[in-house]
Parts: structure tokens; sequence; C-alpha cells
């Protein structure tokens, strides 16, 4: 029969460095936003979206396969200067009853929680920036927000 050595306790002994847990590493947000990335980052955004029992109503009814080239071609002008789109991106503001600064502020975070998840870099923030001033924007002319207290848009 083999006898185990006896090995002091490592607890009661001093200068002896304790054991670390190894700790999993960052998982990395990926480069920043280019054109390309525009597609994706929004269908990801509009399903998060459409999950969201606040505003998800305002988009129910929306033919996304057909109403997302606009929005792609949208922040492709913002961020990129491309020019392709045209058109009036208040007017369909217009015809959403019932819109609140919460509605905006909810809409704000999802897109800034989407584009984190995801992406890192100065067109990130540009296209952060960009959404708190179309938000602060189109809330002032619905007359939700007065443009006295216009806070939203600034960044």
């Amino acid at each position: 029969m083999s006898t185990l050595p006896i090995v002091p306790a490592l607890d009661h002994v001093e200068n002896v460095p304790t054991a670390r847990v190894p700790q999993p590493a960052p998982v990395p947000r990926g480069s920043d936003i280019s054109e390309a990335d525009l597609h994706p980052l929004l269908v990801e955004f509009y399903r998060r979206i459409a999950g969201d029992p606040l505003v998800a109503p305002y988009f129910a009814e929306l033919d996304m396969s057909a109403h997302l080239p606009r929005i792609v071609d949208f922040w492709s002008t913002l961020l990129f200067r491309t020019g392709r789109y045209t058109g009036n991106a208040f007017r369909p503001h217009l015809e959403m009853p019932g819109l609140t600064g919460e509605h905006f502020e909810r809409w704000l975070a999802t897109l800034e929680e989407t584009l984190d998840t995801s992406h890192a870099g100065p067109n990130v923030e540009r296209m952060k920036s960009f959404a708190h001033r179309v938000a602060s924007s189109m809330q002032v002319r619905l007359g939700i927000l007065s443009p006295e207290l216009n806070q939203i848009g600034r960044r």
C-alpha cells in the first residue's frame, strides 16, 4: 500500500502565489462600419425593433423587404455622402399617431445597442450622432419636443 506525501495546505503558506483562474477574453467587436455593412446591420436593427412592444407596432404593417433598401440608402447618404437617398424621411412619421419621446429614445437605444454589439469606430460614432440629430429634428417637427428643450440631439 502506498502512502500519499504530506503537502502543506497552500492557503497557510506565506509567499506562495495563489492560482489565478483564467478569465475569458473579452469578445472583440468588429471593425468600423463600411457601406457594405449597412444592410446586414439594419436588418439586425429592425429584427430587434420587431420584438420591442413599444415600437414594433409602428413597423408591423411596413413591408421591410421593400422599405429596407431606402433606409440603407438614407444611412449611406448620411454616413458616406453617396447621395443615393432622395426623399423625405420625415413625411412617413407624420402619419404615425401617438409618437412620443419615449418611442424615439427606444429607437435610439436599440440602434446604439445594435451598433455596439457588432462594430466600433469613427463611423459608428458618426452614425450614433446622426441618429440623435435625426430623432431630435423629427421630434421638434412633430411638436413632441420644443426647440428650446432639445437635448436628445446633442452628442
